[in-house]
């Protein structure tokens, strides 16, 4: 018995790869989203931690995230180029500090040695500037 390729059999084969991309896209996508949010509490954990340290003040902390990959070689798959995100891990691979007692040189210094042992990042890394202060444009 001879099998023959149907109408029916060859309109699946491109929708079925249709869907695959799809479900690849969309679960990427769903990666992305839950390590922004754990970012953001880790983010908010350090600002908490910091403002707990006398003469801080308020705290604001941002991460500036790296991508570290080995060297990529140029493909032109689609699909490789979906794979080969999915194997990057976003690193944070700085830090920016606002801090309301930054104007202070000793407090800056404490702060700074601070984040650079608890995040585990080298000095030339971290960036601490003075909060603006609003009650002096009076």
């Amino acid at each position: 018995m001879e099998k023959k390729w149907t109408k029916q059999k060859l309109i699946f084969i491109p929708i079925a790869v249709l869907v695959f991309i799809a479900y690849i896209s969309v679960t990427l996508n769903d990666s992305n989203e839950e390590q922004s949010s754990t970012s953001s509490g880790e983010e908010a954990r350090l600002e908490q931690a910091l403002g707990q340290i006398q003469g801080v003040g308020q705290v604001k902390v941002y991460f500036h995230y790296g991508t570290e990959s080995p060297a990529e070689n140029d493909s032109d798959s689609l699909l490789n180029g979906y794979l080969s995100s999915s194997e990057k891990e976003k690193n944070v691979s700085g830090l920016l500090v606002v801090s309301e007692g930054a104007s202070n040189p000793a407090i800056k210094k404490q702060l700074l040695e601070t984040i650079s042992r608890v995040m585990q990042m080298p000095t030339h890394r971290i960036m601490i500037v003075p909060m603006e202060n609003r009650g002096d444009e009076q």
